[in-house]
This record gives C-alpha cells, sequence and structure tokens, in this order.
C-alpha cells in the first residue's frame, strides 16, 4: 500500500469557536446590514463556549412570503426524483435550485462546519494505483427572508465515498463533495417536500406536510391527522402490490423475479412480518406450478374430456374424424 499523502482524521476548513463561518453561498458571503437599535444585522452570530458560531435569528414564520408557502406546501414532482440502489432522492443540484426559487438569490447559504478524512486507501488493481477515500462532512444550512433576515439555521452531517480513483485528488475530490452534498440535502428536507422530506417516507411522492398552522389553518380535525393520499401505509401498498403479482405469475421465473423484489425491499427497511408473509405466499404459489396431480384428479380430468361434445367431420372415406 502506498504512502497516503494525509493521515485519515485530517480536519479541512474547521473554524474556531466564535469565529466567522466560511459560506458556501451563492455568489460569496451576503452583504452586511448595519445594526439598527437593539437587533443585530443578518451575518450576526452568537458564540457558543462548545461549537462554532452560531447564526442570530431575526425573523419567524409570519415573515415568509405567501407565495413561499404555497410552494413550500406543494408536493414534489415526479420528474425531480431520482433512483439508486431501491432509493429514492433529489440531485445535490436540484436541491440548490429549490432554494433559489423559493428563497431567493442570496436568500440562503450553507456553511461546512466540518470536513474530515477518515479514511483513505490505496491499492493496486492490475497493476495500476487505484484509491479509495471517504470523508464526513458537517454543513449548516440558514435561510433568510427577502430583506435579509435570518429565518433558520439547521446542521447535518454524511458521509461520502469515492471508490477505485486513479488519482488521489481525484478520489478527495469526489468524496468529499459527495458527503458536502448529503449533508445539506439533509438539511433542506427540514422545509419540507419540495426539498425531499416526503422521499424518507419510502419514496413516497404525496406531501406529508400539507398544512402549517402557522400559515394555513387546517378546516377540520380530521384534516390535522392527514398526512397525504398514499403516504399512510406504503408498505402496505407494496405488499398489497406485490400480491396481485403473485396472483398474476405464470412461471416459476416470474415468481423468482418477485422474490427478489421482496427481498431487495427487505434489505431497504421493509417490515419482516410483511416479508415473511409474502415469501409464504410465493412458496404457496410455488407449489401450485409445480404440485404433480393426484391420481384421482387425473381420472377426472380424462371423464370430463370424454364427456365434452366433441366436434367432427366426416371423411371423404365416410367415417368419422376429430
Amino acid at each position: 500500500m502506498s504512502r497516503t499523502s494525509k493521515p485519515p482524521g485530517a480536519r479541512v476548513g474547521i473554524p474556531a469557536p466564535g469565529a466567522k463561518d466560511r459560506e458556501g453561498a451563492q455568489g460569496g458571503r451576503p452583504v452586511k446590514r448595519p445594526a439598527s437599535g437593539s437587533q443585530a444585522g443578518p451575518e450576526a452570530t452568537v458564540a457558543h463556549a462548545s461549537g462554532p458560531a452560531t447564526p442570530h435569528v431575526e425573523a419567524g414564520p409570519a415573515d415568509l412570503t405567501p407565495e413561499q408557502v404555497k410552494t413550500l406546501l406543494t408536493g414534489i414532482q415526479s420528474d425531480r426524483v431520482q433512483r439508486h440502489r431501491n432509493n429514492s432522492h433529489l440531485e445535490g443540484w436540484d436541491v440548490r435550485r429549490t432554494l433559489t426559487r423559493i428563497f431567493g438569490f442570496g436568500g440562503w447559504s450553507d456553511q461546512t462546519l466540518e470536513l474530515t478524512c477518515i479514511r483513505e486507501h490505496a491499492d493496486r488493481i492490475d497493476g495500476d494505483i487505484r484509491w479509495w477515500v471517504v470523508y464526513r462532512a458537517q454543513v449548516r444550512l440558514i435561510i433568510r427572508t427577502t430583506d435579509g433576515r435570518v429565518l433558520s439555521w439547521w446542521d447535518d452531517t454524511a458521509v461520502g465515498d469515492a471508490s477505485k480513483q486513479v488519482t488521489a485528488g481525484q478520489a478527495h475530490d469526489l468524496a468529499s463533495k459527495s458527503a458536502v452534498t448529503q449533508a445539506l440535502k439533509r438539511c433542506a428536507a427540514n422545509l419540507g417536500d419540495q426539498l425531499g422530506l416526503s422521499l424518507y417516507r419510502k419514496g413516497d411522492l404525496s406531501p406529508v406536510v400539507i398544512w402549517s398552522a402557522a400559515h394555513i389553518y387546517p378546516e377540520s380535525q380530521e384534516r390535522m391527522g392527514e398526512v397525504g393520499p398514499g403516504a399512510t401505509d406504503p408498505e402496505g401498498e407494496f405488499a398489497a402490490t406485490i400480491r396481485g403479482r403473485i396472483a398474476g405469475a405464470t412461471t416459476p421465473e416470474q415468481l423468482n423475479q418477485i422474490w427478489s423484489a421482496v427481498t431487495e425491499e427487505q434489505e431497504q427497511g421493509l417490515s419482516g412480518d410483511i416479508a415473511e408473509g409474502l415469501h409464504d405466499a410465493l412458496h404457496a404459489r410455488f407449489a401450485e406450478m409445480t404440485e404433480k396431480p393426484e391420481p384421482e384428479q387425473i381420472a377426472a380430468a380424462q371423464d370430463a374430456e370424454a364427456e365434452a361434445p366433441q366436434n367432427t367431420t366426416t371423411s371423404r372415406r365416410g367415417g368419422r374424424r376429430a
């Protein structure tokens, strides 16, 4: 194994407590506004003894515009959702685009609070050096009102990796960007369905927020408990779909494909009871297909065939043929 360019665990870009965090906003750090009276500007921070500085919240839900609220309460469009390894997700560029569309240019920013290489490995494959790198990132997403005041902020972490890269630089670049992007996406999900919240319900596209009493009070108690059509029991819907496929299967090969789909879903978190029930149904259906009929069943089938009316025609020799 080759000597690594830096030891695992090296920390990159960690601000000192109380120091100004490095922001990754669109176009850089927003312009500071002067403090007015007892209120500080949107860039004001509150230093904590343990941890980096945090933004000072100056605004609240009432400071969102009606158009912003309407957009945030809308369900996500299906063409924005990607599927990878049986998981639904939004791409990083799409999250950034949506944040910009809702909150405007300069209306949001992200800070990389921590970026740590936790694993670096090089090995030979067919005589060539290949690199494996893993990073952990902690990111903060800050949301501002249209006049620049801090509305809210969230911190979250994620891990990104890169494997079999040709150079160490490529591996570190890919892994670090992946970690930062994933952490940003997790922060953004706190803003609701447009930023991917419903996808945590096994990829459900139906809105799960639907209403907010701070903006739109529900019309009834029933609506207060509503979580969106199709979102109440995603596992039940999956089971119903699979049972329909089992009933319609006509070959053992089709049953094997269904079995693989159930197993894959179970590995992604499907309830063990539901998976067991589906596997039992597959076993029963397979037995129906492959079970040999008993002699009595064969005899009964032959009798029924003999009693059935036969379509016959007269041959040229005057005989009858089937």
